[in-house]
């Protein structure tokens, strides 16, 4: 057999990891950037305003398993229904959630 069926067709070749340290000690690796977090619209089930929330406070809502969710106003409130149409908009949570 050949030295290049055994290695495979998707086989780097030795260099490969020398020349990515290169490119890295010469800072022309590419930066890695990560994505601004967009907080999502969630409908109080009291009041009806729309609320937004992020992924981390809906995320550990749904740990706790209470039913209730930290939104970007600092309000604690509960989930309507997914049929429930919106209503007003949360002012204090409309200009946070432009800072983010």
């Amino acid at each position: 057999m050949s030295e290049l069926s055994v290695m495979g067709k998707h086989h780097k070749p030795p260099w490969w990891r020398l020349s990515a340290l290169w490119r890295r000690l010469c800072g022309r690796d590419h930066q890695v950037v990560t994505p601004r977090e967009h907080p999502n619209p969630i409908v109080d089930g009291h009041t009806g305003w729309v609320h937004l929330i992020t992924d981390a406070a809906f995320e550990q809502g749904l740990q706790e398993h209470t039913g209730r969710y930290s939104v970007l106003c600092g309000l604690q409130i509960n989930v309507a229904s997914m049929v429930t149409p919106p209503g007003r908009s949360c002012e204090s949570c409309q200009v946070l959630g432009g800072l983010l």
